[in-house]
């Protein structure tokens, strides 16, 4: 009767720990993985094309009138310059989806470089867990450490999937950012008033791709120094439970263990979004 039911906490165990290493191995793919959609969801952008060379014009008429009201003569060096944007409005809304690709491999060849397939700490602790699971004695102590971690097993569990889905998201806000690229690059005839400078909303939507491609690169680094750190931190609780006779004490430091380490690194993943465009200042 014991061993079956030690048997299936050992495999709720596995299951839930060794499915945070494959969750995490998944997000490291999708991170390390190519845009094979690329090319089909540039063609999408091309939609959009006749609308923003309306709203090309349209810029344009606003800076004319803004010029207009600040000097009492417009000049051809003004004029230099609206047509000079126009064009070059014209050209950003054609070779963006050139640009935001170049940007993605170049952040996709550091992601590369920095990844080492996911993490391998939940198989680690399943291999120390197994000796300690086969250790704990007595129905009520099995069915007692049952009621205790499953609910944490089953947390480090989620937090595998939003690491998962947060990887899955991102790869769907560079598709967006994609599509609606030709938008942003329609905006750049709004200058500072006199003729000169770019839109904001141009240079901000450039600003805010890279942050996202910049965030592939931070979620990988914070992947590896998880199993780094919570490898460092899982030796120190099997260290201090050495001498500790009582295996349900030690399995459920180990599992509380695994538990913080898990919750610390969804955390880091969502906050990689802000370090990024915080780095880049495109808040």
């Amino acid at each position: 009767m014991l061993d079956p039911l030690r048997n299936w906490l050992l495999g709720l165990m596995t299951s839930a720990l060794q499915g945070f290493d494959s969750m995490l191995a998944d997000a490291s793919s999708v991170l390390t993985g190519g845009l094979g959609e690329w090319s089909s969801v540039a063609a999408l952008s091309s939609t959009l094309r006749p609308f923003c060379y309306t709203i090309i014009g349209i810029c344009l008429l606003i800076e004319i009138a803004q010029v207009a009201s600040k000097v009492d003569i417009i000049k051809w060096e003004h004029g230099l310059k609206l047509c000079v944007k126009m064009v070059l409005a014209k050209v950003c809304i054609d070779i963006a989806p050139t640009f935001l690709k170049a940007c993605y491999a170049q952040a996709q060849d550091w992601i590369t470089g920095l990844s080492s397939g996911g993490s391998t700490l939940g198989n680690t602790t399943v291999n120390y867990l197994t000796p300690l699971v086969q250790n704990v004695s007595g129905f009520g102590n099995i069915l007692g450490m049952f009621l205790s971690t499953f609910i944490v097993l089953m947390a480090i569990k989620i937090c595998g999937l939003m690491v998962q889905v947060i990887a899955y998201g991102r790869m769907f806000e560079l598709y967006v950012y994609l599509v609606v690229s030709p938008l942003p690059c329609a905006f750049m005839p709004l200058g500072n008033g006199d003729g000169g400078g770019v839109s904001r909303i141009t240079s901000k939507f450039f600003k805010s791709f890279i942050a996202v491609c910049l965030q592939g690169v931070m979620m990988i680094i914070v992947i590896r120094i998880f199993d780094v750190v919570m490898g460092n931190a899982i030796l120190t609780t099997l260290g201090a439970a050495a001498g500790n006779a009582d295996a349900n004490a030690a399995i459920t430091d180990l599992i509380y263990t695994m538990l913080l380490g898990a919750i610390a690194l969804v955390m880091a993943v969502v906050k990689s979004g802000s370090w990024a465009k915080g780095i880049l200042d495109a808040m």
